[in-house]
């Protein structure tokens, strides 16, 4: 049997978290309900029409950051205490088990669960408020930017908030969101300084942004042609999301008792 992952070995690990906390997650989940119809229902009523697409797109996406975040900042809390880690620490198991399971749990079946209880929730709101009057629907099926723009804003959010939950033992998601905030800030203001010194006379841009360099009729837009800014949006997401999944993965393999 391998030490480091068993088919056999993973799937009674994954069944025992599921058993050990299917009420807590099935408790975040009425709540969650519970959160997206009063959103969805006091917005309607203050309206007085359904939702537009683009204000759902919008509600969507904030719902699903929000209650990303804070449930991935959760799912390592045993880890917080000496009580708590013990018991996670000693079962039979590899780290990269043990991790594998937390990551399906807060990742893809996370993602499943919001997906369709918002637009369950949402469809019934729209209905309802209808009356008979057409409406739009937010479900993903016009173009691939309909979804791939919220998962991969989730994947990042997510691989931040997994390394939150296993460097800190308390107040996770306060100092996580403490650290991102403060390392941006950072990054805006040394990427500005850093272009300015590279060259002087350019505007200040966002990092990976367009650039507007030269003065009066000589100013020239610096641009990454569509296709490969598509294409960044797409892997720069990706690639910082593995490597903090890596940092978290390289954390946990370092916890001890």
């Amino acid at each position: 049997m391998s030490q480091f992952f068993s088919i056999s070995r993973f799937g009674r690990l994954l069944r025992k978290h599921a058993g050990e906390h299917l009420s807590s997650y099935l408790m975040s989940a009425a709540v969650l309900v519970g959160g997206v119809l009063v959103v969805l229902g006091t917005l309607t009523l203050l309206t007085h029409r359904p939702l537009e697409r683009e204000l759902q797109a919008v509600l969507f996406v904030f719902g699903l950051l929000g209650a990303g975040a804070l449930f991935t900042s959760s799912i390592f809390a045993e880890m917080g205490s000496p009580r708590g880690a013990a018991p996670a620490l000693l079962l039979p198991a590899s780290h990269f088990e043990k991790y594998l399971v937390a990551w399906l749990w807060s990742l893809p079946v996370f993602l499943v669960v919001y997906t369709a209880v918002f637009t369950l929730i949402n469809l019934l709101v729209l209905q309802l408020s209808s009356q008979g009057h057409p409406y739009e629907l937010y479900d993903f099926s016009r173009n691939t930017s309909e979804w791939a723009g919220p998962v991969l804003s989730y994947v990042l959010l997510h691989s931040v908030a997994l390394c939150g939950a296993i460097y800190f033992r308390r107040l996770h998601v306060i100092k996580t969101a403490f650290l991102v905030f403060g390392t941006a800030l950072v990054l805006l203001l040394a990427n500005r300084q850093f272009v300015q010194a590279l060259v002087p006379n350019s505007s200040p841009i966002m990092p990976f942004g367009d650039m507007w360099v030269g003065e009066g009729s000589q100013r020239a837009l610096l641009a990454l042609p569509e296709g490969q800014w598509h294409l960044a949006l797409v892997l720069l997401p990706l690639a910082l999301a593995g490597l903090l999944w890596l940092a978290a993965y390289a954390r946990l393999t370092e916890k001890q008792i």
